[in-house]
């Protein structure tokens, strides 16, 4: 994850920026202000996690769920995220969360049923990442619980819970639809869903067409493959 920091303010980059930025998502590399303190830390800490873990996230996708958990720490409810893989998007979470109380679930098997409508380059037992493996790359942080099965099956111990914010990357149509219907009734008003792969995976996109198709929120799409919801 390469630091370049320029003036974002010169018309020079204005003029070269979508030539950079294409070199730069190659790349891996991100462009912060020279002046901003907060993201140059930030952008620090992602960095650090990356090299600690196996990060399958570009470095503006891992600052949004940096922010996205930052942003809703006034917002009532525990946070979640289903598929964890090795770690890596869950020691962001913890690095933002405070003492809230994160809820991890994953096969810890790698993915489970990869349907017809799946994009091809998913397969059963893929990104497996061991229990073991996840909770010691989090013991150092509080109030982090790990839950080993396929989702939902494994839920029963947050039914009753609300939500500020939960990540999903389960790369898959059957998951994607099973965490929506899970979580979007559980979650307080202004909290955020964000998902990986939705602008990746057909599976993952038109899961979240369906389900919001008669619902007031609007699918956010974000830079590279993400989108966010915000809950009314």
């Amino acid at each position: 994850m390469t630091r370049i920091l320029i003036n974002a303010k010169a018309n020079f980059w204005v003029v070269l920026s979508k030539a950079v930025n294409y070199i730069l998502s190659s790349q891996r590399a991100t462009i912060i202000s020279y002046n901003d303190k907060y993201r140059r830390d930030t952008f620090d800490l992602l960095h650090r996690i990356e090299k600690e873990t196996d990060l399958l996230l570009c470095p503006s996708e891992a600052y949004t769920i940096f922010m996205a958990v930052k942003v809703t720490e006034k917002i009532n409810g525990d946070l979640a995220e289903v598929g964890v893989y090795k770690g890596g998007s869950s020691k962001i979470i913890c690095e933002a969360k405070g003492l809230r109380t994160l809820h991890l679930f994953d096969t810890f098997e790698g993915l489970p049923e990869v349907g017809s409508i799946d994009s091809k380059q998913f397969f059963a037992g893929q990104y497996a990442g061991t229990f073991d493996e996840v909770k010691e790359n989090l013991k150092n942080y509080e109030n982090v619980y790990l839950y080993k099965g396929v989702f939902p099956t494994t839920a029963d111990p947050i039914k009753t819970k609300k939500f500020s914010f939960v990540h999903f990357d389960v790369d898959t149509y059957l998951s994607t639809k099973e965490c929506l219907n899970f979580f979007y009734e559980r979650m307080s008003k202004g909290g955020i869903m964000v998902s990986h792969d939705y602008n990746a995976a057909e599976g993952v996109r038109r899961a979240f067409q369906e389900f919001f198709a008669d619902k007031p929120e609007h699918i956010i799409e974000i830079a590279n493959t993400q989108c966010m919801i915000l809950k009314f």
